[in-house]
């Protein structure tokens, strides 16, 4: 490639022979052209990196190392990257056609802003996403100055884009843990930048997988981050909200892999007040109801509501 890029893709890869192919389509296929491609394969012992080497693509670079987790990757990927925008992707997601031109006209509008990201819509494997772009489209955006004050993730990791500048201010993924990496990444990047948030949902992320990080695996040894230590030189309301967030969802990780220790030890660390009532409900259940009530709830949802 001859010149610098205008974004660089990261797509860390590890055991995805069934979707990465799909997902380098949706970057080549983007209305927006200047970009390049790197994927970094972690390890896979599938057939995935034989996929991407087999793509004839000049804007694609590929890199393989030892299975290090999915931060060594992200880090590996942005390290080697051209470009002064770097978009994550995972190799099972799928962008909308004109995700990338969305967010360069945004960087435009917003050029002293450094962080910029869709909303996204959540999709199952038996379903085909409409990737083509609607003509009608407003891509409404909102400037958000207080990340936290939602209590909640407003993207996927899959729908952000960063200017480079941010890892040499606030650092790369935390490579000591392999679980919650995004959210603790999140807590350093929102400290530090407002967030340039277009609405409109522009990414696919898979749900309900296998090889997911996120699922619920009991023989999965976690090592999270310790998100409540930001709070000593952070001390707010809107962080305290973020965190019990985050600390919500770990309980229902560990009730779903009957995990009765840290379950209690996570119930100690939530503040009610930062629950929604449904969150409340989810947290007073047993352990063992709430285990069995979501088994039926998905059975259900993969059998009737996403087939």
């Amino acid at each position: 490639m001859s010149k610098e890029p205008f974004f660089s893709v990261i797509i860390p890869l590890h055991n995805k022979e069934c979707h990465i192919q799909n997902t380098i389509d949706s970057v080549l296929n983007q209305t927006f052209t200047d970009f390049e491609i790197i994927v970094v394969n972690d390890g896979s012992t599938d057939g995935s990196f034989n996929i991407v080497k087999k793509i004839t693509d000049s804007r694609i670079s590929s890199y393989t190392n030892k299975n290090r987790g999915l931060s060594y990757s992200r880090n590996y990927g942005i390290k080697k990257a051209k470009a002064k925008y770097i978009a994550l992707l995972d190799a099972d997601d799928l962008w909308v056609e004109d995700y990338l031109e969305c967010i360069s006209s945004f960087i435009k509008k917003y050029n002293k802003d450094y962080v910029f990201a869709t909303n996204n819509y959540t999709w199952f494997k038996k379903k085909s996403p409409n990737l083509k772009s609607n003509p009608n489209s407003r891509c409404d955006v909102k400037l958000i100055h207080d990340y936290f004050r939602s209590g909640k993730n407003l993207f996927s990791y899959s729908s952000v884009i960063f200017h480079k500048s941010v890892f040499d201010k606030i650092g790369y993924f935390n490579e000591t843990v392999n679980h919650g990496e995004e959210e603790e990444f999140s807590i350093r990047c929102f400290l530090n930048y407002n967030l340039v948030y277009i609405i409109e949902p522009k990414v696919f992320y898979l749900k309900n997988v296998n090889n997911q990080l996120t699922a619920p695996n009991k023989n999965r040894k976690r090592i999270l981050p310790d998100y409540e230590s930001y709070l000593t030189n952070n001390p707010n309301d809107s962080l305290n909200k973020y965190i019990d967030f985050i600390h919500f969802k770990l309980l229902v990780l560990f009730k779903m892999e009957k995990n009765y220790k840290l379950v209690k030890l996570y119930k100690k660390k939530i503040n009610m007040a930062n629950l929604t009532c449904i969150q409340k409900m989810k947290f007073y259940l047993p352990t063992n109801f709430f285990y069995t009530t979501k088994h039926i709830y998905i059975w259900f949802s993969n059998r009737f509501i996403h087939s």
